[in-house]
């Protein structure tokens, strides 16, 4: 699954100096009272309509949309797929904005930068475009090779990617000053910005984690594959305390991490052995759970950013997600899907978790009791990428349907 396939999520001063660091304080941990156990996760949709959309963007008219994003009110979308084309539409209408030409390959990128004056597209090939959103004209371009990832800066006009060498690259924009950070011989497979905005989590083909400050692009500290990871990192999330670092790798590891020291703090669990943290086990179906553990790892992880609920959800290709108390380093909630799953993300602040799945469904579930709240239907084949809007009201998925498709989660708080 980890190969050269696309994945299945005001401007800076020059530099980034330590007065632009963004401090969390500390926060009093409020842990509920909680039992762990397995919830089986019912798919039968009672009701029909067979369709939940509020919009269904359908103009990327051949293959898979593989990426896209919202505008922060939710009233712009962007995707890219297979075509080798992207665009910016009207979630209401589903109206093209901008028609976003040029590349060669398939979109694996397509973003708002964090005043939405600027998108970003980029293909494997390594070519990426910058457009400016006032006029719609492009602005800059760039080719690194092919391409793992890219993203912008959450809090100035700056874009970092990934190669399939190993190198990281960061440029300005729109000048296109760029410095590039050392390959190790390796794919940089994925990265996570911390929120202090200063340092990069960059996970490696070969399981190794290295910590990079974006100013001058040394490592500050690394998780080596002999304690870690032994294998592709698949997903890395980064707490909102600018220390703790949750990984997973094809390997079938879960782990927590700490930025400033390097050192690993918990392994979670460990798939491809049936092993995890939990307080109980009451796992009804461990038997069938590891009979696939072989090809069994963790997808996509993140951390819950409400300071009162600390606890992480990972997702696994088997359709598996993990509820983890942080605090305790246990399991709280497993949730079993009938799909393996994409994405997870988190709605804001909230404790509201929302699941894409490969079977074309996205779930809603409650992070504290493990129920699922609700599902959204629609989707005729995978959702390979979720993005929900900053003020919380809409949901956007992409999909090897060729489609893209808008949901109201307004009432879900």
């Amino acid at each position: 699954m980890h190969t050269d396939t696309p994945p299945s999520s005001p401007d800076m001063a020059n530099q980034v100096d330590d007065e632009d660091m963004i401090y969390i304080g500390d926060v009093e941990e409020v842990i509920d009272a909680y039992d762990t156990g397995d919830i089986e996760e019912e798919d039968a949709m009672e009701e029909d309509p067979s369709e939940d959309a509020i919009c269904i963007f359908s103009s990327h008219e051949i293959g898979s949309v593989f990426c896209g994003s919202l505008n922060k009110n939710g009233k712009l979308a962007t995707t890219g797929g297979e075509e080798d084309k992207a665009y910016i539409w009207d979630t209401s209408s589903g109206e093209i904005v901008l028609d976003c030409t040029g590349h060669k390959d398939s979109i694996i990128f397509s973003a708002f930068n964090h005043d939405e004056s600027y998108l970003a597209t980029g293909d494997m090939s390594g070519m990426i475009q910058v457009w400016k959103l006032a006029n719609k004209t492009k602005v800059w371009d760039y080719n690194i090779g092919d391409a793992t990832w890219m993203m912008w800066h959450t809090v100035a006009n700056i874009l970092l990617a990934g190669s399939v060498d190993g190198e990281i690259y960061m440029w300005k924009i729109p000048d296109g000053d760029c410095k590039v950070f050392q390959g190790y011989g390796c794919r940089a497979e994925t990265g996570s910005i911390f929120p202090d905005g200063k340092r990069i989590a960059v996970g490696y083909e070969d399981g190794v984690i290295r910590i990079l400050d974006l100013k001058t692009g040394s490592v500050l500290s690394s998780i080596s594959s002999a304690l870690g990871h032994s294998s592709t990192i698949t997903t890395i999330d980064c707490h909102w305390d600018n220390n703790l670092i949750l990984s997973a790798a094809v390997d079938g590891k879960t782990i927590i991490s700490t930025s400033n020291t390097g050192k690993i703090v918990s392994i979670l669990q460990n798939l491809n052995n049936g092993e995890h943290n939990t307080v109980t086990n009451n796992d009804q179906n461990a038997v069938s759970s590891e009979g696939n553990r072989d090809s069994n790892w963790v997808e996509t992880a993140a951390f819950c950013k409400d300071p009162a609920f600390q606890v992480a959800a990972t997702g696994t290709v088997n359709g598996e997600i993990f509820i983890w108390d942080i605090s305790k380093q246990m399991l709280r909630q497993k949730i079993l899907q009938e799909s393996g799953i994409s994405k997870l993300l988190w709605k804001g602040n909230t404790t509201l978790l929302f699941s894409a799945g490969l079977d074309g469904i996205l779930r809603c579930f409650d992070g504290k009791d493990g129920q699922r709240l609700r599902s959204f239907i629609g989707h005729k084949a995978d959702i390979l990428d979720l993005y929900i809007s900053e003020n919380g009201e809409k949901a956007l998925t992409t999909s090897d349907d060729s489609t893209a498709r808008i949901f109201d989660i307004s009432s879900l708080s």
